[in-house]
């Protein structure tokens, strides 16, 4: 049961996105030409980032698509890393955006241009009730999947700028402060590089197979050492697939007793499941094999 329900989760996640995709390709066409009639490099520049959001539904959209795909012989794991992929790439282009904004508002700030703050507001309330729309719709889904995590940063992203751009073209409609668009879009490539940061290092860290957030390796060893029929935990590894899911692998040295080999690996991972909310584990049960090479090895 809870299988199915997990399914249907994904296919619903899937069609938000999709819908998402089409809402922000017309807010982008609708930013694009109110930005050129305008003359809002604010306005461009959330075009810009809107195209790229468009892109990044897409791209998420497919990669979640993908991880719906059972594992086989070539893909053990299955494919659910593409969308830590996906999340990747996405965060990647979203740092690019900034980027390209800071170098675009500093230029602006040092040859300010005439702006029509009518057009502005007017095209910047119809990019922010599109964002809201969209923002809603991956809200729920965005705290249980990294790949809608990092579309759901693009679409927040865009939300914080269109509310800027709203407050830029009142003041510039009604006094002429045309230097704040600069200033505004310096201050959204500056929430934009924010939370791209962060967001690169979990996905960075999934990628190269790190340690998940939350999870320490010596809190690992101590509480499987104090069952008492364990002498020694080394070689411990644990990794996610996609942020959700947690694998483990260690060796295990045995103190000299009965052994029942099948009941000490269920309570070795009862300990970390329970401890660590880790389901996945492969455990190395050994008694001297390992003993002579311990010490030279990583300390875990």
């Amino acid at each position: 049961m809870s299988h199915e329900h997990h399914h249907d989760m994904r296919n619903t996640t899937g069609k938000k996105m999709l819908f998402s995709v089409g809402l922000n390709l017309l807010i982008t066409i609708a930013e694009i030409v109110g930005g050129i009639i305008s003359n809002s490099l604010a306005l461009l520049s959330d075009s810009l980032h809107n195209l790229n959001d468009t892109f990044a539904i897409f791209l998420g959209y497919f990669a979640n698509k993908i991880s719906k795909r059972p594992k086989d012989f070539n893909r053990t794991y299955g494919y659910k890393r593409f969308e830590i992929i996906a999340a990747f790439l996405n965060t990647v282009f979203l740092m690019v955006v900034a980027i390209y904004l800071v170098i675009e508002g500093i230029k602006k700030f040092y040859k300010p241009e005439i702006i029509d703050g009518k057009i502005m507001l007017i095209i910047s309330i119809i990019g922010l009730i599109g964002n809201l729309i969209t923002a809603l719709l991956l809200f729920k889904e965005a705290k249980e999947n990294l790949n809608v995590k990092a579309v759901f940063v693009h679409i927040a992203s865009d939300t914080f700028s269109s509310v800027l751009i709203i407050v830029g073209a009142i003041f510039i409609y009604r006094y002429k402060l045309y230097f704040l668009d600069p200033l505004f879009t310096l201050l959204i490539s500056g929430y934009i590089g924010f939370e791209s940061y962060h967001l690169l290092k979990e996905t960075v860290n999934i990628l190269i197979q790190g340690v998940p957030k939350g999870i320490n390796l010596e809190d690992i060893k101590k509480e499987i050492e104090k069952l008492p029929f364990v002498a020694d935990v080394h070689h411990i590894h644990v990794w996610t697939t996609d942020g959700k899911d947690n694998y483990l692998e260690c060796h295990v040295s045995l103190k000299d007793c009965e052994y029942d080999l099948d009941t000490f690996l269920e309570k070795i991972n009862e300990t970390l499941v329970e401890k660590f909310n880790i389901h996945h584990s492969t455990i190395q049960l050994e008694k001297n094999i390992c003993l002579g090479k311990k010490e030279k090895d990583f300390v875990f």
